[in-house]
Formats: C-alpha cells, sequence, structure tokens
C-alpha cells in the first residue's frame, strides 16, 4: 500500500491519521512479514526517534480493533498480519518465518461453517496455523 492509500484508509475506517499512526501503519502495511511489536518499532523509530513503545501497541490496538491487522499469536511472540483474506500460515518451527497460502478453494470458509454448524457458535473471523520447517531450515 502506497502513503496516500494507507491514510484513505485510516480515514475510511474512521481513525484519525497522525505522522505516528501513519509510520506503523507504513513499518507494517508495507509487505507481506509477519512483524513482531519489536520489529515495528525498530522500523518507526529510524523515522522517529522519540516515539515509545506503548504508542507502538496503542495503534496496533487500533489497528487491530478496525480489522486492519490481526494478532497471530506463536510461542515465540505476537505478530501482526496483515492478510485478511482467509488463508494458512505456514509456520517455521526452526526460524519462525511464516509463509501466507491462500485458500483459493474455500475450504477454511466451508471448515469454518461447519464448524459453526456443529457447535452453535456465530464465528467472526478464522485462520489457520500449520507448522514445519520451511525450505531453507529443511535443508
Amino acid at each position: 500500500m502506497i502513503r496516500a492509500e494507507v491514510a484513505q484508509e485510516l480515514r475510511r475506517r474512521g481513525i484519525r491519521v497522525t505522522a505516528q499512526r501513519m509510520a506503523v501503519a507504513e513499518a507494517i502495511l508495507g509487505g507481506h512479514e509477519h512483524l513482531t511489536v519489536q520489529e515495528i518499532y525498530q522500523r518507526v523509530k529510524e523515522r522517529f526517534p522519540h516515539i515509545t513503545i506503548g504508542t507502538i501497541y496503542n495503534t496496533l490496538e487500533v489497528l487491530t480493533s478496525s480489522g486492519i491487522v490481526q494478532p497471530l499469536p506463536f510461542p515465540r511472540g505476537t505478530k501482526y498480519d496483515t492478510n485478511m483474506e482467509p488463508h494458512i500460515n505456514l509456520v517455521c518451527i526452526r526460524c519462525g518465518h511464516i509463509e501466507d497460502v491462500r485458500d483459493e478453494e474455500g475450504l477454511l470458509q466451508r471448515l469454518a461453517q461447519e464448524a459453526s454448524h456443529c457447535s452453535g457458535y456465530r464465528t467472526v473471523s478464522h485462520h489457520m496455523d500449520i507448522y514445519g520447517f520451511c525450505p531453507r531450515c529443511s535443508s
């Protein structure tokens, strides 16, 4: 997402646009990485040396509650996912790398519907994690 698109999306969702929020949003929305709070903080700190980790957490909370990012709690710490489409996260148990796999056949949606039907739950979101070794770590 380019800067103007990020600002427009934040405004569209009713989020006040500030320089710090823009920096956090750009750091996390700039690619397909799944970043931790510390990684986001390090990237934003390059541009805003006086930003606090609290500002990063607060901004991530705003982005999460507005549906722009999704926290992914993992044993090595929470990472933030910007891919809000149904997909599978392939997680390397050695290096922690996460790769997204699109759900082109709609399998996750059907699985969520079946789980909802069987349990009576009203589902609001879903994601799936599969753990293994990435190509680099499996060699």
